[in-house]
């Protein structure tokens, strides 16, 4: 497998396991708030898709100073969508997109894709 597309698919794993573990920190439909599968559809929607244009050119763009800028972008855009026209969606639930927003997925799908065992491209 090539190491690009190798890259790619850690770094949407990983988004999608960041995803999944948040929303499974939501309550189970007791009380007020979205449950667990709400928030899932939420976080996918307005914070893991739009990130598939990030990781597309995350993947072309694997140097370390390009990686750090470019999660540091991507997450000071998602936090002020969050806490701007995502805000009436969410109301009491933002907390739940703002953890996603700060994750730095390039950097961290970049460590990964190093410790993986294969060719070096």
């Amino acid at each position: 497998m090539k190491r690009e597309k190798l890259w790619l698919i850690v770094h949407l794993a990983l988004g999608l396991g960041w995803v999944a573990l948040l929303a499974s920190r939501a309550p189970f439909g007791s009380g007020r708030g979205a449950t667990g599968s709400q928030v899932f559809v939420m976080l996918l929607l307005a914070g893991w898709l739009p990130s598939l244009a990030l990781a597309a050119w995350q993947v072309k763009h694997r140097r370390w100073r390009s990686l750090i800028g470019s999660d540091l972008l991507a997450a000071g855009g998602l936090v002020l969508l969050a806490c701007t026209a995502y805000l009436p969606l969410f109301f009491f639930n933002v907390v739940w997109f703002l953890p996603l927003a700060l994750l730095p997925r390039g950097v961290l799908s970049e460590l990964l894709a190093r410790r993986w065992p294969g060719p070096r491209t």
